[in-house]
């Protein structure tokens, strides 16, 4: 995160270069400090405020699943450069908030820590998706934004022994009622090898569960020539034999998992895979869903549903309905 850091101190400073990844031990929520060195803090130095990593940053995240990843990626950069990480608002130097524009509580909510920053003099950060899918907006003219990570950087996860891995960037649908597409952009897939190296590295660091993050998982892969089962075949792989550590696979549209029902089922049936899918209907009207540009039908949900449940034993599905669809 170099840009928060020219935000505060102007181009230059020490630290990692930009994108390098420091060892797993490097970071944390509790930088390393060496007793030898004398103790100079922000409060006894003249010009602490402008020296990198001296200041504290409080992350505040708004919305999906995604975005926690994203800022868990955000603290383990800034922790990376030698910044402190606080759960405390008050102390910190600067707020960067990680922004989400598809529910409306989140961005009411939002607004109101914005106008609380401008309150008490804060400086702030606006990330995530609402300066990246509503840039137009008045309000939000001159936020700084930052919307992508590289899996090769080193978080610091707010669950300790869970890791959420993003495993695509963007979608292929473009439901007539939902930002995501102007705020993720189109589909960007990670190649196979990325999201498995990851796994690695998290579980000889002792994570338990790994959950998989993305605005429609059963579209991965489609970009790059690949698909959702070579995916998951190839991280269940990775996983410990012994079932120490389990993996959870995030939301899908029906229409992207019609081709894979039996693939997917298989990797279900895993006993380090937990027998849940998050499987969005929307509604239970073909029309509506034809006005929504769901591009799946009742029926095809049902398919879904019914080959889920009969292949998976103790198979759990979760859905989205909205209510009261515009026209």
């Amino acid at each position: 995160m170099e840009d928060i850091e020219d935000l505060l101190v102007g181009n230059g400073g020490g630290g990692a270069p930009p994108g390098f990844r420091l060892p797993l031990n490097a970071v944390g929520l509790n930088p390393r400090k060496d007793n030898n060195k004398p103790k100079v803090t922000k409060f006894d130095h003249p010009l602490a405020s402008k020296i990198p990593g001296t200041q504290t940053i409080y992350i505040k995240t708004f919305g999906c699943l995604h975005n926690q990843s994203d800022s868990e990626y955000m603290a383990g950069q800034l922790s990376a450069f030698g910044y402190s990480l606080s759960d405390n608002p008050e102390e910190a130097d600067l707020w960067p908030i990680n922004t989400c524009t598809v529910k409306f509580p989140s961005q009411s909510a939002m607004d109101t820590l914005i106008t609380k920053c401008k309150t008490v003099k804060k400086p702030f950060v606006v990330a995530g998706c609402v300066p990246q899918g509503s840039r137009d907006l008045k309000e939000r003219e001159g936020f700084f934004s930052q919307n992508k990570y590289n899996l090769l950087f080193q978080q610091v996860r707010k669950k300790k022994f869970v890791e959420i891995i993003s495993i695509n960037v963007g979608c292929l649908g473009a439901s007539t009622y939902c930002k995501t597409k102007h705020a993720r952009g189109h589909l960007a897939s990670y190649t196979v090898d990325n999201p498995v190296s990851c796994v690695r590295t998290v579980i000889a660091d002792g994570v338990k569960e790994i959950w998989l993050s993305s605005e429609d998982t059963g579209a991965y892969g489609r970009d790059i020539g690949v698909n959702l089962p070579i995916l998951l075949n190839a991280l269940v792989a990775a996983f410990p034999p012994d079932g120490s550590a389990m993996l959870r696979i995030g939301m899908t549209n029906p229409l992207f998992i019609l081709d894979h029902l039996r693939e997917i089922a298989e990797v279900l049936r895993h006993p380090c895979v937990y027998s849940f899918l998050d499987v969005p209907v929307q509604s239970g009207s073909d029309a509506v869903l034809t006005a929504m540009n769901r591009e799946y039908t009742v029926s095809d949900f049902r398919t879904v549903v019914g080959n889920l449940t009969a292949l998976v034993a103790g198979m759990q599905i979760s859905t989205d309905i909205i209510c009261g669809y515009s026209g």
